[in-house]
């Protein structure tokens, strides 16, 4: 699929076309598909950054593509009216569109290869037939609104084009082609953006976990705020040399909204019914005993230091940590802020400046782990200027 990718080395050229998306992540890649099936004699090109397209869909579900939910509940959003018109249903249609089937693995969608390679390639198997063109290693360096469009200038050239789309992603995972560069250009246009943390990422606490590295355990875990519960859900646990990570974690993660206030992760190491899990079992009435039958040594002794004697069992439906500090973008799956949602329409048109549309990481729009964030990527995509 050579004939797909370009790099335009003529730096003084200005080239005349109808739309100009900024990323070939899958926000922008599912609007060029959006556009050029609705409108196939437009021309539509996607500068991206990096080397490659879709380097950060490789990554997802890790690397079997993780792209939605059955339950799809629009309420894990941070804004859920965004998400309202859409059904499940619908929105497996749309993506087996691009040429890939789908299949459920409990409450997770992934394609029926279980491989995100096979996603990338029809989707970019899609791009080609619709005569899309990927600009790679070609840097957005600023735009500028004209009366009839929008002139768009980069490293390499100066495009006029009737519509700019800006799908370039937030500041996570560096590596999969996010640099968060376009912050500072949305500044000089005068966006108010909503503080930008890391989204979906470790927790560092205060407490040493040093000595459980690397272990890890099942837990239902509540955040606490101020003392007040407001997150809990079931999952596993991974304890890092200076905190706590998996999946429950990274969805804990995203409630902490205000690292100024008090917040605390609890961990009951024992959700099952206690009296049916004690029975007759002498053991709890000896604490080491106990840790040493129901955990992992490391982990046993790790706890022996933690929990009283008397009073281990209700300890170990109890056990506190206290948040220290998220761990940096580099290592968080999401960028949670950006562009207000406020400031967009309903087809993601800038209410600021005409012709200018934003999608994706970009926009303040968040959910959890297990395929809400891709989703959410490929339906804006689909619905930009419906």
């Amino acid at each position: 699929m050579s004939k797909l990718y370009y790099i335009n080395l003529n730096y003084d050229k200005v080239i005349c076309m109808k739309c100009v998306i900024i990323g070939a992540g899958a926000s922008g890649v599912a609007a060029a598909i959006n556009i050029k099936r609705k409108y196939p004699n437009e021309e539509v090109i996607i500068i991206e950054h990096s080397d490659r397209p879709l380097r950060k869909i490789l990554a997802t579900g890790n690397g079997r593509c993780n792209l939605g939910n059955k339950e799809l509940d629009i309420n894990k959003y941070n804004h859920p009216e965004l998400m309202s018109t859409y059904s499940y249903k619908e929105y497996i249609k749309y993506v087996e569109s691009y040429g890939f089937k789908t299949k459920e693995l409990g409450e997770l969608v992934y394609p029926y290869s279980e491989s995100a390679q096979t996603v990338r390639n029809q989707i970019l198997k899609e791009l080609e037939r619709l005569n899309v063109s990927i600009h790679l290693e070609e840097n957005f360096i600023d735009y500028e609104v004209v009366n009839d469009g929008v002139k768009v200038k980069t490293n390499k050239a100066t495009y006029d084009a009737d519509k700019l789309i800006i799908a370039t992603g937030g500041k996570s995972t560096r590596g999969l082609g996010n640099d968060g560069s376009i912050y500072d250009i949305l500044k000089k246009h005068h966006y108010d953006l909503v503080p930008l943390r890391p989204g979906l990422v470790p927790i560092k606490t205060k407490e040493n976990t040093k000595l459980v590295d690397g272990l890890r355990v099942k837990a239902n875990v509540s955040l606490l705020e101020n003392g007040k519960k407001i997150f809990n859900e079931d999952g596993e646990v991974l304890f890092k040399k200076d905190g706590l990570s998996g999946i429950v974690i990274f969805n804990t993660s995203n409630h902490i909204k205000n690292p100024s206030n008090m917040y605390e992760i609890v961990l009951n190491l024992l959700p099952q019914n206690i009296e049916e899990l004690q029975g007759n079992h002498q053991q709890f009435l000896d604490k080491s005993k106990f840790l040493e039958e129901y955990f992992a040594p490391k982990i046993a002794e790790y706890l022996k230091n933690k929990i009283n004697d008397k009073n281990f069992v209700k300890d170990l439906q109890n056990l506190k940590f206290t948040f220290k500090d998220f761990y940096d973008f580099e290592n968080s799956q999401i960028t949670i802020g950006g562009v207000q949602i406020e400031d967009m329409k309903p087809n993601f048109e800038s209410k600021k400046e005409p012709n200018v549309y934003f999608l994706g990481e970009v926009l303040d729009m968040h959910g959890p782990c297990g395929g809400y964030n891709l989703t959410w990527a490929f339906i804006c995509g689909q619905k930009l200027m419906s």
